[in-house]
């Protein structure tokens, strides 16, 4: 989905003076400013988020309203929202934070952000530093950070996420899944979702839970460790290939060996089929070690 700009100066709220003079604003808290935002929408409104460092969470909630909760550290911290908070419905939402002095950069900058959406919203979040949390969602969701650790529970809408250096955990996913961090690592918990796909370069991938049948696991690193933890009976074709790595598994996971491969000292791979083979698990690596245990 993408991010709708703000192209009409009236569309913009500016946070430190809206409802409340400036000056009594500044003498309750010289620094945070603080202040609720209520928009109606339909129920399934987009809608998209972009900051630049703070704490965002997002929930799902019975109502076909947007109730916008925020926080700044200063009143040089401004938020537009497009549109402006009326009584008029709407079907796109979209607030974005700015620094009203370009200088100011890390804490200088923060915005903390609460918004209860209906549980059916497409929604976008770029938030560069800080962390996002997102809860209950139906509808699709997409994440883009720097340094963000982004923690998804119970997601059914398609979920992509990016992130540079943060870490990524999916709790309870039943939609589609891509997850890629450079850095840091992607965690799932007991998903429910028949096709994940998961990139790291140094972080971790750890997968547990069952294992849909006619599921899709795709993972792949670099030089970080995969774990796939799961009930012995669960039932896959398994691809893992490590070049320099190396790849385990519990006994309780026999296989009918397609083929063993070995590209050459200290590397391996590992190909067969355990019980009927319902789900694919395929999963490389270049240098990290694959191991894949009962739960």
């Amino acid at each position: 989905m993408a991010t709708h700009r703000l192209v009409n100066r009236r569309s913009i709220w500016w946070l430190s003076g809206l409802l409340i003079p400036v000056g009594l604003l500044l003498a309750a808290s010289p620094a945070r400013v603080e202040k609720t935002l209520l928009f109606q929408t339909n129920v399934n409104p987009r809608i998209s988020l972009v900051n630049l460092t703070g704490h965002v969470v997002v929930r799902g909630w019975d109502k076909a309203q947007v109730r916008a909760l925020c926080a700044t550290s200063s009143p040089q911290v401004s938020i537009a929202t497009d549109p402006l908070p009326t009584g008029s419905s709407t079907d796109r939402l979209h607030i974005e934070t700015h620094a009203l002095d370009p200088s100011l950069t890390g804490p200088a900058v923060t915005a903390d952000y609460t918004l209860d959406v209906p549980m059916e919203s497409d929604v976008e979040i770029r938030n560069r530093q800080g962390t996002v949390t997102i809860e209950k969602l139906t509808g699709d969701t997409w994440v883009d950070t720097v340094g963000s650790d982004v923690v998804i529970t119970d997601a059914s809408g398609h979920v992509s996420v990016n992130t540079v250096g943060g870490n990524i955990e999916i709790i309870r996913s039943a939609g589609r899944v891509e997850a890629s961090s450079i850095f840091g690592n992607v965690h799932f918990i007991s998903p429910t979702s028949s096709r994940l796909r998961a990139l790291t370069n140094s972080g971790k991938i750890i997968y547990e839970g069952e294992l849909a049948s006619g599921g899709e696991y795709k993972f792949s690193d670099y030089s970080g460790p995969m774990e796939i933890v799961c009930p012995a009976d669960s039932s896959f074709k398994l691809d893992a290939r490590s070049v320099q790595g190396k790849v385990y598994r519990d006994p309780e996971f026999s296989l009918i060996p397609k083929r063993h491969e070995s590209f050459g000292p200290g590397q391996t791979s590992l190909l067969g089929t355990h019980n009927s083979g319902s789900a694919i698990l395929e999963l490389t690596s270049f240098s990290g070690d694959i191991r894949i245990r009962t739960q």
